[in-house]
């Protein structure tokens, strides 16, 4: 059997018990088990019984995931140094982040991986679409950096071909540096502080960022993917399609 095949019986194993969790049975006296030798040579009919004890289970997941939660204007992209589809995203967390701390939030970036699909394609936008392109678990911390600081971290993200960052991060991509960087219009000043949110693993040293590990975080408790379905709820709920485009965060 293949490693994926393998994975994937492993994933609706877990996903069948966490459901049973949900639901009350009685206890058998007693049963009949049978041991089958998983490898290439195993008859796939046998797995019919889990197949058939997964369906239900299966079903009322897809019919979760396959639930339209907004409209999508036109194909928004993944691209470097900029696109539509990080633009959107960005702007959606910071829009949002006043109603996650009580002081005010200078920008919200992701990074650039952690985008999981080449874009969201125009039309209906299910919950499962927002879980394709955001998977993990990972959670919005802001973390308070010196303008010093905050100018290392854009140098990094531009040596890197740029991250999606909201609207109130603009500057020049040149040699591989973020220059001319300005927050909401105005250069950076060395000893003031900035609320940069983020997600908790570029905050703990993910995607070579190293020098962040240690500062102090305020974590927010909200899943980046729960906070881009509630903006794109909210959003159909409006009538207003989801649309973004590149409005020039980044100059090269």
């Amino acid at each position: 059997m293949s490693a994926q095949k393998t994975r994937l019986l492993s994933s609706l194993f877990v996903l069948v018990v966490v459901l049973a969790g949900c639901r009350t049975y009685q206890l058998p006296t007693s049963g009949e088990a049978s041991n089958y030798r998983v490898d290439a040579r195993l008859d796939t009919a046998r797995l019919l019984p889990v197949a058939l004890l997964i369906e239900p289970y299966k079903a009322a997941l897809d019919e979760k995931m396959n639930t339209v939660i907004a409209q999508v204007a036109r194909p928004l992209i993944k691209a470097k140094p900029e696109s539509g589809l990080g633009n959107w995203m960005t702007d959606a967390i910071q829009q949002m982040t006043p109603t996650l701390t009580s002081q005010p939030v200078a920008a919200t970036t992701l990074n650039y991986g952690g985008l999981r699909i080449p874009e969201l394609p125009a039309g209906d936008l299910t919950l499962g679409k927002v879980y394709e392109l955001m998977p993990f678990d990972n959670i919005l911390v802001i973390l308070d950096l010196s303008g010093t600081m905050t100018q290392r971290f854009f140098d990094h993200v531009a040596a890197d071909g740029c991250w999606p960052m909201s609207k109130e991060v603009q500057f020049t991509l040149q040699d591989g540096k973020a220059t001319q960087l300005t927050i909401n219009g105005k250069p950076l000043v060395a000893d003031q502080l900035y609320r940069i949110a983020m997600p908790d693993y570029i905050a703990d040293g993910g995607g070579d960022c190293d020098f962040l590990i240690g500062l102090p975080q305020e974590n927010t408790g909200k899943l980046i993917r729960d906070l881009l379905i509630q903006a794109a709820r909210q959003q159909g709920a409006a009538g207003q399609p989801i649309d973004a485009e590149v409005t020039g965060r980044v100059w090269e």
